[in-house]
C-alpha cells in the first residue's frame, strides 16, 4: 500500500516505521528534525516489539513540499496529528487533495472521526483506538512502551468498504502491530476516552507513570469520581459500553489495564514537559462541554481540566 502519515510524532513515527519495514510505501509528514535525523540515519524503533532501523521512509514537511515530490494518489492517509490540529490539517489536505483517499484517525479524544466525516465524507472516514504507548526519545528515535491490547479500527454505519478496512487491519498485523476489525468504532473509542481521562490528567498533574496512581487511596479515589461523571454523561448521550456500570470499569481499570500500562508515562506529561500544548479539550474537557449541554454537573472533570490548562500556562 502507498500511505500517508500526518503527524509523525510518537505514534505516526510507529506506524509509519512499522507498515514501511513490512513492504509499504510510506511517506511521513512532519517535523523537520525528526525528518532529518531519520533522512541521515533511518528512524529508530525500539522497546517492547523490538528494536528496528527502518531507512525505506520519505519524509516531508509541508504538503507543498510532498506535492512537488510525490504522486497525487496514496490508499490511505494515517492521521496522527493532535486533535486540535485534526480539522486544520484536513482543511490543508483539500487544497491540495481535492479528491483525498480515505483517511483513518489513530488520535485520542473525542470528535476526530466526526471531523473526518464533516470535511470528507463517512464513506472515507476509519476510526482507530489506538491502546499502546509510544515515547519520543529524541529526534529520529521512539520507544513502545507498553500494550494494553490490539489496535481496533472500523468505518462508519453506511460508510467505507467493510473490504478495505479489513485489509488495512490485515496490512497492520503483517506489519506487526496487531490489529482487529470492529463493527461499532464508537464503543472503543469512548472505551479509550475513559481510560484516557481516568489517567492522563491525574499521572500529569502528579508527575507519575499510571502505576504510581495505584499507590494512593486519594488518587484512585479521583480515578473513581472521574469515571463515574463520564458514566453520567453517556446515559445522557446513549452511549453503551461493555461495562454496564462504573464500578464494572473501576475494577477493570485497576486489576488488568492500569497493570498492563504500569510505567507509561502519558503523553499529555510528555507535552507538559516539552512545553506543548496538551489534548485535554478532546479528553476530560470534551466531557465538561457534553455535561453542560445536558445541565450536568462533573466537578472532577473540570478540575482536571482546569489543573491541566493551568500547568499549560505555566510551563
Amino acid at each position: 500500500m502507498k500511505i500517508l502519515v500526518l503527524g509523525a510524532g510518537a505514534i505516526g513515527s510507529v506506524f509509519g516505521g512499522l507498515l514501511a519495514k513490512g513492504g509499504n510505501s510510506v511517506c511521513l509528514v512532519g517535523r523537520k528534525p525528526h525528518l532529518d535525523a531519520i533522512k541521515r540515519q533511518g528512524l529508530m524503533i525500539e522497546g517492547i516489539w523490538g528494536t528496528h532501523r527502518v531507512h525505506s521512509l520519505a519524509g516531508y514537511e509541508s504538503f507543498s513540499d510532498l506535492k512537488a515530490h510525490e504522486p497525487l494518489t496514496f490508499d490511505v492517509i494515517l492521521l496522527c496529528v493532535k486533535s486540535y490540529d485534526t480539522e486544520i490539517i484536513l482543511r490543508e489536505l483539500l487544497t491540495h487533495y481535492p479528491e483525498p483517499c480515505p483517511v483513518i484517525s489513530l488520535q485520542n479524544g473525542l470528535g476526530n472521526i466526526e471531523t473526518i466525516e464533516k470535511l470528507l465524507g463517512k464513506e472515507k472516514t476509519i476510526g482507530g483506538r489506538v491502546i499502546f504507548g509510544v515515547e519520543f526519545i529524541e529526534p529520529g528515535r521512539v520507544r513502545v512502551t507498553v500494550s494494553a491490547d490490539k489496535t481496533v479500527i472500523g468505518g462508519l454505519p453506511g460508510g467505507i468498504q467493510k473490504g478495505f478496512v479489513k485489509s488495512l487491519a490485515s496490512e497492520f498485523t503483517a506489519s506487526k502491530i496487531p490489529a482487529e476489525v470492529a463493527e461499532d468504532i464508537q464503543r472503543y473509542i469512548w472505551g479509550k476516552v475513559i481510560y484516557n481521562c481516568s489517567l492522563n490528567g491525574p499521572a500529569t498533574l502528579l508527575n507519575v507513570h499510571y502505576g504510581a496512581l495505584l499507590s494512593s487511596e486519594s488518587s484512585k479515589h479521583i480515578m473513581t469520581k472521574i469515571i463515574e461523571e463520564i458514566f453520567v454523561v453517556m446515559k445522557h448521550r446513549n452511549i453503551v459500553l461493555d461495562w454496564r456500570t462504573p464500578e464494572e470499569y473501576q475494577l477493570i481499570l485497576f486489576d488488568s489495564l492500569i497493570p498492563l500500562t504500569f510505567k507509561h508515562h502519558p503523553s499529555m506529561l510528555q507535552d507538559i514537559m516539552r512545553h506543548k500544548r496538551t489534548e485535554i479539550d478532546a479528553l476530560n474537557g470534551a466531557i465538561v462541554e457534553m455535561a453542560r449541554e445536558t445541565g450536568t454537573d462533573v466537578p472532577y472533570n473540570w478540575t482536571v481540566t482546569q489543573f491541566i490548562k493551568s500547568k499549560e500556562n505555566l510551563a
